[in-house]
Parts: structure tokens; C-alpha cells; sequence
């Protein structure tokens, strides 16, 4: 809606996870490069957290983008709300394996099977799990520790990527044959200002901006950081919101003052 006005060929803070627009602070960098390591290495199983909005979604998104669908099979699980028996049920499913029975160790030859078929053809099973921290039953983790039990001699048949918010960690301590199985404990913190107005930038210029500098002044950068705590999700939507309000006041930088108002009427805060 203000793309022409700002001089953008499209919308550059979408909520979408598109890795396009994922700007990579040191962290974020880290927290890619050893998911990246611990899936292309063989480590078994390895976690993201972080808290509500730090980017843990995209940066899954960019580890998928990285990986060689020929030599790669990839089990997205978005909604893990799920009993074990359907967490089973999920997986083959996804692998393109009919699934007709709820017993579970009839699941569970089936999928030892596909994986076994998987390997043989040269192709590695990934399973990633999004929002882990909502995983409610014990019984469940168990359960996918148990599928890193699935081995040859010199290789896991499946990696585990585990992605979830901060309370996933003490989850994740009740089951200590699990925890001790994370060759990879990645964690994600809020960005800095400096890296808030990287952000903002990184964003405007993959989505056309061609100025030589960010529309965005220090002090509308430093408001933003201020207001969100560093959180890309709430930068992302402040930023998108002063656009907007930036375009129907006709201004030609975002300053401190719109941001001001941007804070209070789109987010109720007194800023």
C-alpha cells in the first residue's frame, strides 16, 4: 500500500518467515551455522530456542533452503500438539507411507522401514519440530529420543531439529536421555540498536529500497529498539506501521516524533 510511495517494489516487514528477508545478527549467524553443522554432519539431534519473536521460525526456514532436496528428506511439524501415536502418524504421512494402523509398534516398524529405505537411496530424514515448547506430554519427547535409536554402524537414520521458545529447555531437562542425545544447543537473544536499524535496512533494501541511506533516522532506530526490546517480530511491525503512517503525513524521513506516535496509537504504549 505505501511500497510506491517509499519507493519499494514490494512489502519489506511481511510476517511470513520468508528467509529472503531474514537478517542475520552474529547470532542468528551462529544459531544457523550450528543447525546447518549439526543436520549436514550427522549429529543426531540439536535445538533453537529463544523467546516469542527473535526469528527461530526463519532461520529454519533459510537451514531448509540450504539443504540439497536430493540428498534430503524434510518432516515439517508445525503443530506439535500431538499424542505420540499421532506424532508417528505425522511422520509417515509425510514420508509418503500409508498409514492404517494406531498401533503403535507397528508405527514404529514402518517407520524404521522407511527410514532403512531412505538411507539406502542416499537421502537423509530430517524431522523438524516448530513451536516445541508446546509439546505437552512427556511421553511424547520420549518418544523422539527413541526415534534416534534408529541407526546404521556409521549413521543416524533421522536428525532431529528441535525449535521452541525458552520454556522448552526445562522440557526438555525432565527427559535427560533426550537432553544428553542435543549435540547442538543454540539459543537466540534480542538484537541491539545497532543491529535494530541493520534489520530495518536489510529489509527496505532486499524489498527495492535504492537509497543510500535508511529513511529511518537514529532516533526513530532507537525509539523502535526501546519499544520492542530487540524483538525482530515487534521491530518488524512498528517499522511497518510508521511506513504507513509516514506515507499519509507525506514525510520524507521517519524521526523520533512518528515514531512516538506510531507507538501509542498502533500499540497502546505511552512512548
Amino acid at each position: 500500500m505505501y511500497e510506491q510511495y517509499w519507493g519499494l517494489q514490494e512489502a519489506p516487514f511481511s510476517l511470513t518467515p520468508d528467509p529472503r528477508f531474514l537478517y542475520l545478527s552474529r547470532g542468528h549467524e551462529d544459531a544457523l551455522m550450528m543447525l546447518h553443522y549439526a543436520v549436514t554432519r550427522n549429529k543426531g539431534a540439536a535445538m533453537l530456542a529463544g523467546a516469542i519473536g527473535l526469528g527461530k521460525t526463519t532461520i529454519s526456514r533459510r537451514l531448509l533452503e540450504t539443504l540439497d532436496p536430493v540428498h534430503h528428506r524434510v518432516v515439517l511439524i508445525v503443530n506439535p500438539i500431538l499424542t505420540p501415536t499421532q506424532m508417528y502418524q505425522e511422520i509417515l504421512s509425510q514420508l509418503d507411507v500409508p498409514v492404517v494402523s494406531r498401533n503403535r509398534q507397528v508405527l514404529v516398524q514402518e517407520l524404521h522401514k522407511a527410514l532403512v529405505e531412505h538411507y539406502e537411496r542416499g537421502q537423509k530424514v530430517i524431522l523438524m519440530i516448530d513451536e516445541a515448547h508446546l509439546i505437552r506430554s512427556i511421553h511424547t519427547l520420549e518418544e523422539l529420543r527413541l526415534l534416534l535409536n534408529c541407526q546404521m554402524n556409521d549413521s543416524f537414520l533421522i536428525s532431529l531439529v528441535l525449535l521452541g521458545q525458552t520454556e522448552l529447555m526445562p522440557k526438555i531437562h525432565k527427559v535427560p536421555a533426550l537432553e544428553q542425545r542435543l549435540a547442538v544447543r543454540a539459543s537466540l537473544r534480542p538484537l541491539d540498536v545497532n543491529e535494530t536499524g541493520e534489520l530495518i535496512y536489510h529489509r527496505m533494501r532486499v524489498a527495492g529500497y535504492m537509497g543510500e541511506k535508511s529513511p529511518f533516522t537514529p532516533e526513530a532506530v532507537h525509539q523502535i529498539h526501546r519499544l520492542s526490546e530487540g524483538a525482530p517480530r515487534v521491530i518488524i511491525q512498528i517499522a511497518d506501521n510508521t511506513l504507513m503512517i509516514g506515507m499519509a503525513r507525506k514525510v520524507e524521513m521517519v524521526d523520533g516524533f512518528l515514531t512516538h506516535e506510531v507507538a501509542e496509537e498502533f500499540m497502546g504504549v505511552a512512548a
